[in-house]
């Protein structure tokens, strides 16, 4: 993603903290300005371990095996249905296992780190669309950690991370 993007995604996700009480919630309930998407090629999540890295544009993670979880948003307190693929389909790709330190890093440089372990035992989601429809920049996306109600890490804000940019070990 190009160093314009960043910043300006950046800017907008430090309005994601607080919804605005201004913003209308029809448009944007998380209360940040607008983001353009991504371009149909351009990568928008990368996975790496070590050398191994593998880069994906939208269009590529909507072609691997997707399921649909209904959670509780905490963060705008309701239900949304999200096309998720496990955090441990991604982890296979690159080699990621057990003790593996893994960090998550959001666009604006927001880390959650835990072992790989735990990501697994927690059931971390990767989630892509929301309510059947991209999720804008704007409004967490376009790739998000979740955690759906029956794991362990479903109320540890700290773990979900959105417009997530990439997952590595080191």
């Amino acid at each position: 993603m190009n160093k314009v993007i960043r910043v300006v995604v950046a800017v907008a996700l430090t309005f994601l903290v607080v919804p605005s009480s201004v913003a209308a919630p029809e448009k944007n309930p998380y209360g940040a300005p607008v983001v353009d998407p991504a371009g149909p090629n351009e990568s928008i999540f990368t996975v790496s371990k070590g050398a191994k890295k593998a880069d994906f544009t939208f269009s590529q993670l909507k072609k691997m095996k997707t399921s649909k979880v209904t959670i509780f948003e905490p963060f705008i307190k309701k239900n949304q249905t999200f096309t998720v693929i496990p955090m441990k389909d991604f982890f296979k790709r690159v080699g990621i296992s057990g003790s593996d330190s893994v960090s998550t890093v959001a666009l604006n440089d927001y880390i959650f780190k835990s072992t790989a372990a735990k990501f697994i035992s927690a059931n971390a989601l990767i989630a892509i669309e929301r309510n059947g429809v991209e999720i804008p920049y704007d409004q967490g996306g376009p790739v998000r950690l979740i955690f759906a109600k029956s794991s362990s890490w479903s109320k540890n804000l700290d773990a979900w991370n959105w417009s997530l940019a990439s997952i590595s070990v080191k």
